[in-house]
This record gives structure tokens, C-alpha cells and sequence, in this order.
């Protein structure tokens, strides 16, 4: 689990106010329906709210990205700015809409977590955001069904798999063009547990 507060930081390209930097948390922390407690965001109108609340990124992507980004040091986590780092619930195998139990609170997936200009500048990759995009490599959205306390450790474990079954990797597909069919579309954007600012998106390509 890792949260930060909004800060100035400093890039070899740019200075810019984020979150992004965020620190692993040991003691408990209570989860609100926006956030955790001391966490932000630094761009509240791309970032953050309640189909936003929580970012999560796979585990088994850091190994990968070691290697493929040829790097020295391996990336450390949270390098990718996430606030939950898990295992075995890869963009694969999780869907829109399903439930989760974490700590206390009750989560649900709304959609797959969309690589920005942030990410690019810290790690000093400027073709960052098409590799994520291009592997499917970029995590998910929670939003909190119910507040609670959440301790490091603490597994996301599934209470209930949205009958839809549309995965975050088929989302990512759909949203970023490599499925091209008006029906797969459709099928997405009337999972009402989508996030809205996504629903719009696709509504607006349909048009």
C-alpha cells in the first residue's frame, strides 16, 4: 500500500505538481471513497475521484519491464505510482465490475489505468506511454463500495465476478483501437459499473 500527498517535483525535462512519488505504507490506513488517507493526486481533472479512487498495479510486470526496458537497477516499487502493488490479478484475469474485499472496505474494477505524460517524465522514458499501451501493461482503477481500513499485507481477494466478464486487457484493447467492433464497444459501454469518464470516451467514438 502506498500513498503521497501532491508535490513539487523536478524532471532532467520539466517541473510539474504530482503524487506520483509515493511512499509503502506499514501501519493501517483508512480508505475513503476518493482515497486513502494522505494520499492525492496532483491533477485532479485526469486524476482521482470516485471511479478513481484507488490505482493498482500488477506485481509480475516489474521483472518485465527490468528487462525490457534494459535497466541496471531493477524499478522499485512504486514506480509506477500505484497505491496497491498485488499479485495474481493481472490485467488477464480481472474484469469491470468485479468486487473486492481489501482490509475492511469493499472495492470494484472500473477501468484500466490510463499511462501519462507523468509517468514518461519520471522514469525518463519518453516512448513510456506507448510501451505500456502497447503490452497492456497498465493496471486498473478501484472504486470503494465501502470504507475501511486497510493494512499493508492485506490481500484483494474476490467476492463477486461481474457477469459480463470483460476484461481489464479486452477494455484496454477496446479503448485504445486495437479492436475495432461496434458490438464489443456496445457490450463495454453498457456495463454500468464501467467509469463514466470511459463510457463517454467510447460513446463519443461511436458517434
Amino acid at each position: 500500500m502506498n500513498i503521497k500527498l501532491p508535490e513539487e517535483v523536478e524532471t532532467q525535462t520539466k517541473t510539474f505538481f504530482t503524487a506520483y512519488n509515493k511512499t509503502p505504507q506499514q501501519q493501517p490506513v483508512f480508505l475513503h471513497i476518493t482515497h486513502f488517507e494522505g494520499d492525492g493526486v496532483g491533477n485532479t481533472k485526469h486524476h482521482g475521484g470516485t471511479d478513481k479512487a484507488v490505482c493498482v498495479y500488477p506485481f509480475e510486470h516489474y521483472e518485465k519491464w527490468t528487462t525490457e526496458l534494459d535497466l541496471e537497477v531493477p524499478l522499485s516499487i512504486p514506480a509506477f505510482g500505484e497505491n496497491l502493488t498485488v499479485k495474481g490479478l493481472l490485467e488477464d484475469d480481472v474484469c469491470i465490475g468485479d468486487v473486492f474485499q481489501l482490509g475492511e472496505a469493499i472495492v470494484q474494477i472500473t477501468q484500466p489505468r490510463q499511462p501519462c505524460q507523468t509517468l514518461a517524465s519520471i522514469l525518463c522514458r519518453p516512448d513510456m506511454i506507448k510501451k505500456v499501451v502497447d503490452t497492456g501493461r497498465t493496471g486498473y482503477y478501484l472504486r470503494v463500495l465501502k470504507e475501511g481500513i486497510v493494512t499493508a499485507g492485506d490481500e484483494m481477494l474476490l467476492i463477486e465476478k461481474h457477469p459480463a466478464r470483460i476484461s481489464v486487457t479486452e477494455s484496454n484493447q477496446i479503448k485504445y483501437g486495437f479492436v475495432i467492433d461496434a458490438e464489443k464497444i456496445q457490450r463495454l459501454i453498457e456495463v454500468k459499473e464501467l467509469a463514466e469518464s470511459m463510457r463517454e470516451s467510447l460513446q463519443k467514438r461511436k458517434m
